[in-house]
């Protein structure tokens, strides 16, 4: 294809002082500046802040301010098998957990979800690439490429955040061969870092915000604080727990476990998040085995209702609709869908994602819409005259 230019190149043309000339140029050198904001935060932290690792020592900043971003009630979400229940729940999912590993791109078949204005809680987990490997800079290109992309995703389809998470569940006994709880959270500290140095981090000017997952185990036993990264590398609490994980076969039929309750569950979780300053907590994935009695799905799902109402530190609920390595979750039985479908519309499932205050204030726009205007501006200034 012949391409047919609006134009020959020439001559500039002289710029004028018109009147639309300072309406131009004013906002645009005021979106510089607020471009550059988030460079010169970064470079001045780095000077003045102590050693960025270990940031979870004693006397370490509370956080501060809306670290989620959610407001009006948590996020309604599930894994992408959810997404066939849209008719019956009445709505579409707020949020969607999407699990990736190192090398893999974004968003992929995941653009339509975005597309259509639900925003994502993404794990990206080792490829089988070591913590300490990791940590020394071993995987960089692909991580920064694929933390790049979600950012770059969240731009084009209008979402104030996306929600990102490094190995989640790093204290499950599967991920022991990667590392030490200390090893990972020196991955952590490393990941981070190059969001932060490419402004990708929503404090940086960036839209992605940091949910650091568990299993409910972890805090129950004691154990999260060896993996934890510290407040200024988190921007919410993630943890997944089921009503069961003790369903196994055995003489033709299945044995399970007695159920347990929401609080038994996560009450944990949101006690360790109080004591980092009130960080919000997302219950990242969640579920009730159908292998039980008849009403033990549907049951459990109007106590995480009633869980998620009141424990308004919850920003986000993502109910896993899918098997476990025993257990099944998949919402079997029309009482399960018509539960899950009240819980979806709840007035306490009603959550939306804010634009960050940082992007707020001195100038109504964001770093990024501050440069691409800028960009516009240098367009308009620098087009060739006509031959």
């Amino acid at each position: 294809m012949v391409h047919t230019p609006l134009c020959k190149r020439g001559t500039h043309r002289p710029i004028h002082m018109r009147w639309w000339f300072p309406a131009m140029i004013l906002p645009a050198a005021a979106g510089l500046l607020v471009a550059a904001q988030p460079t010169l935060a970064t470079s001045n932290a780095s000077k003045n802040s102590p050693a960025r690792y270990p940031s979870s020592v004693p006397g370490e900043a509370a956080a501060a301010g809306n670290q989620s971003a959610v407001a009006g009630g948590a996020l309604f979400g599930g894994n992408v098998p959810l997404i066939r229940e849209a008719p019956r729940l009445g709505r579409s999912l707020a949020i969607i957990r999407i699990y990736a590993h190192i090398g893999d791109t974004f968003p992929g078949a995941n653009r339509h979800f975005l597309a259509a204005g639900s925003t994502a809680l993404v794990s990206l987990d080792s490829n089988g690439t070591s913590y300490s490997a990791i940590a020394a800079g071993l995987d960089d290109r692909a991580i920064t490429s694929f933390l790049e992309s979600v950012d770059q995703a969240a731009i084009q389809y209008q979402l104030p955040a996306i929600y990102v998470s490094f190995e989640h569940e790093p204290d499950n006994s599967e991920h022991s061969p990667l590392g030490t709880p200390g090893q990972f959270v020196q991955a952590w500290d490393h990941v981070h870092h190059l969001a932060e140095a490419g402004h990708l981090d929503w404090k940086a000017g960036g839209r992605l915000h940091w949910i650091w997952i568990l299993l409910h185990s972890a805090f129950a036993k004691g154990r999260a604080s060896q993996f934890w990264p510290g407040t200024n590398e988190v921007a919410g609490i993630g943890v997944d727990g089921y009503n069961s994980l003790g369903c196994k076969p055995a003489t033709g039929r299945w044995n399970v476990g007695p159920p347990q309750t929401p609080s038994a569950i996560f009450n944990p979780a949101i006690r360790f998040a109080e004591s980092k300053g009130g960080l919000p907590v997302f219950i990242s994935e969640w579920g009730s085995n159908n292998l039980g009695l008849a009403d033990t799905q549907p049951a459990f799902i109007r106590q995480m209702q009633s869980y998620v109402t009141h424990n308004r530190e919850i920003a986000a609920a993502l109910y896993w609709d899918s098997s476990g390595p025993t257990c099944s979750y998949i919402l079997g039985n029309p009482a399960s869908l018509a539960a899950i479908a009240a819980m979806a519309r709840s007035s306490a499932l009603q959550g939306r994602i804010t634009t960050p205050l940082r992007w707020r204030g001195t100038w109504p726009m964001s770093p990024v819409a501050a440069r691409h205007w800028a960009h516009r501006f240098y367009a308009i200034v620098s087009i060739p005259s006509r031959a």
